[in-house]
């Protein structure tokens, strides 16, 4: 399948209420593609937090779901150390079964320990 999403920053600093809470300055990125040229995903972000609400607008029928934040969870060490295997698992199998998608960017690495200079 080939895809043809498109994305634009459509707003900037922006304020959303979610059932997790209210977030300011939010960027809200509109994505289109030529399948639904009459639709458009909106996508809110709000820093340090990631995707907190997916919208939509237009006639496109297929971009009619809408998402919200509803739990934010914070891993411990060993959940995140887990988390991060298994990205990395994913990583390699995108490269290995996704090879003309992926040529363009180098595979993910393994994050390094964090060390303090005295």
């Amino acid at each position: 399948m080939k895809w043809t999403d498109r994305a634009t920053v459509d707003q900037m600093g922006q304020k959303t209420c979610v059932r997790k809470g209210c977030y300011e300055d939010v960027l809200v990125i509109a994505e289109t593609s030529k399948e639904e040229p009459n639709a458009e995903q909106l996508k809110y972000y709000a820093r340090g937090v990631g995707n907190v609400r997916v919208g939509w607008r237009g006639k496109g029928e297929k971009l009619k779901e809408e998402l919200e934040l509803v739990e934010a969870v914070q891993l411990d060490p060993k959940a995140l150390a887990e988390a991060r295997k298994k990205a990395l698992e994913l990583d390699k199998r995108a490269y290995r079964f996704g090879k003309k998608a992926y040529d363009r960017t180098p595979p993910a690495e393994p994050m390094r320990a964090k060390t303090t200079k005295p």
